[in-house]
């Protein structure tokens, strides 16, 4: 059958289950760098039937979206390309920042455009909500950007609720981009309830766990100093930290043995896990070559049997909850707050 479709907040937009997440492609703070296969990596996704492309401006600095632009020229009918906007990076402070005031949003917009080559962006997320402005001051110029044809749809990212409520007083929101894997059902709890209740769809980025549920992770791995794991915590939650990684290491060749026994690889059935929920328009990938374009694919319209999806659910949430006990508070989460 191949990739299967579904609506992503509006009936216009019809986006493959599997999406294209251009986060490793920023190269910079994410290990090695993968500019030589992007090309053959992103054209082996769209002959696989994957049009949804996910980028932002603060993955590399606008390094991902020019690779990704690149790569896309003379393919640009085929895919929905999404970008961020709303964060920079302060080396002052070696960490990001968020902004979302207007003159941001329009700079962040004008300079996605030329890093991605293309006219106009498909759907533009608000990156992190910035606590020092007003939602609707942000809302209300991608609105302007919107009515001037440089972008068609608008979005968010990592927002609660309540946020999304405030965003969408000004204009249609079509999707909100958050966290959601086997090891981390957070925003399942707390913010896809309300998306299913106002028909915003969900990109949830992080599929993999951030690559240990890619079997990328051992207890001797070594990450580099300005890798963003490095701190041992995916979004306040300690996946990687010493006191839980040997566990989550257990819980992961355990899953393993499941995968082996519907006839797929570890990856393929914590993709598979991630799509079961119809809540879930899209499931972003960090892909890095052709091959693990073809296993998701693959995975994508995997039949798995309904034992083997239920003790994979089982042994992951116990990991999952383990793993709240030592979460660190929201506030801390996502980027510094902007400079006044």
């Amino acid at each position: 059958m191949g990739v299967q479709y579904r609506e992503m907040g509006t009936p216009e937009l019809r986006v493959s289950v599997v999406g294209f997440g251009g986060w490793p492609m920023g190269g910079r703070f994410y290990g090695a760098d993968m500019d030589a296969e992007a090309t053959s990596t992103i054209h082996a996704a769209i002959d696989q039937g994957i049009n949804l492309f996910d980028t932002a401006a603060g993955y590399g600095m606008g390094h991902s979206e020019a690779l990704m632009g690149a790569a896309l020229r003379g393919r640009r009918d085929e895919v929905i390309v999404v970008t961020k906007f709303g964060i920079y990076r302060d080396e002052s402070v070696h960490a990001y920042r968020r902004d979302g005031r207007p003159s941001a949003v329009r700079r962040g917009c004008e300079s996605s455009l030329r890093h991605l080559g293309i006219d106009h962006i498909d759907v533009f997320l608000h990156h992190w909500p910035d606590p020092d402005t007003p939602i609707a001051d942000t809302m209300g110029v991608a609105k302007e950007l919107v009515d001037e044809g440089k972008v068609r749809f608008v979005g968010v990212s990592n927002y609660t609720p309540a946020q999304m409520a405030e965003a969408s007083a000004v204009l249609p929101i079509v999707a909100n981009q958050v966290g959601y894997h086997m090891l981390d059902r957070r925003h399942a709890e707390r913010i896809f309830p309300s998306c299913e209740e106002h028909g915003v769809g969900v990109m949830a980025y992080g599929s993999l766990a951030h690559g240990v549920l890619a079997g990328q992770f051992t207890l001797d791995t070594k990450l580099n100093d300005d890798d963003w794991r490095a701190t041992g915590y995916a979004f306040g939650l300690p996946i990687f930290h010493a006191d839980h990684l040997p566990q989550n290491l257990d819980v992961v060749d355990q899953v393993r043995a499941l995968a082996e026994r519907a006839g797929l690889d570890l990856p393929q059935l914590a993709l598979r896990w991630v799509i079961e929920n119809p809540t879930v328009s899209t499931a972003l990938v960090g892909f890095r070559n052709p091959d693990e374009v073809a296993a998701a694919a693959a995975a994508a319209d995997a039949d798995v049997p309904a034992a083997v999806m239920q003790e994979a659910e089982d042994v992951t949430r116990a990991a999952y909850e383990r793993m709240r006990a030592d979460e660190q508070p929201p506030a801390g989460v996502g980027p510094l707050r902007r400079e006044a």
